[in-house]
C-alpha cells in the first residue's frame, strides 16, 4: 500500500508541476462532464489538499508524449488520465473486513486505496508521421481497493 500512495503522490506533484502541460487545464483537474462555475486559479498548495482530500475520482492532465517517459518521439499532446482522491475505511467485501482487523491489530498496513478499474487506449501521430496506439495508458474508471 506504501507504494500505491508514494504513485499516487508522485502523479499529484507531476501534475502540479509549473510548465508540463500547455494552457489552462495543464495542472491537472478533475474529470466533469461541465466545465467549472468561476475564472479564478486556486493556490497549487490549495489544489493538492482538495485533490488529497477529495474522494476517489478520474483527473485529467494534457502532457506533451515525450513527458510520458515511454521513448516516443511526437511533438503531440495527449491527455492523461489518471486516478487520485481519498477512500473511506470502511469494509465492504469480506476481503475488506479481514484486512481491516488485521489493520487493527497491526499485522497488516496501509488503507483502501484510489485505484483505476478500467483503461483506454490513447494514439498519437510520432514525429516519422505514423500512429502510435498505447493500449491502456489512461485510466477509464477509478474505485477504492483494498
Amino acid at each position: 500500500m506504501a507504494a500505491g500512495r508514494v504513485l499516487l503522490c508522485s502523479l499529484l506533484l507531476l501534475s502540479l508541476q509549473p510548465g508540463l502541460g500547455r494552457g489552462p487545464g495543464a495542472r491537472g483537474a478533475p474529470v466533469v462532464e461541465e466545465e467549472p462555475r468561476g475564472t479564478l486559479r486556486p493556490q497549487l498548495g490549495a489544489r493538492l489538499r482538495r485533490a488529497l482530500a477529495s474522494p476517489c475520482q478520474l483527473w485529467s492532465l494534457p502532457l506533451p508524449v515525450a513527458e510520458l517517459g515511454l521513448g516516443y518521439a511526437s511533438e503531440e499532446t495527449v491527455i492523461f488520465r489518471y486516478c487520485a482522491g481519498s477512500c473511506p475505511r470502511g469494509a465492504r467485501t469480506q476481503h475488506g473486513l479481514t484486512l481491516a482487523r488485521l489493520r487493527g491489530q497491526g499485522r497488516a498496513h496501509g488503507g483502501p486505496c484510489c485505484q483505476p478499474t478500467r483503461y483506454t487506449d490513447v494514439a498519437f501521430l510520432d514525429d516519422r508521421h505514423r500512429w502510435q496506439r498505447l493500449p491502456q495508458l489512461s485510466a477509464a474508471a477509478c474505485s477504492c481497493g483494498g
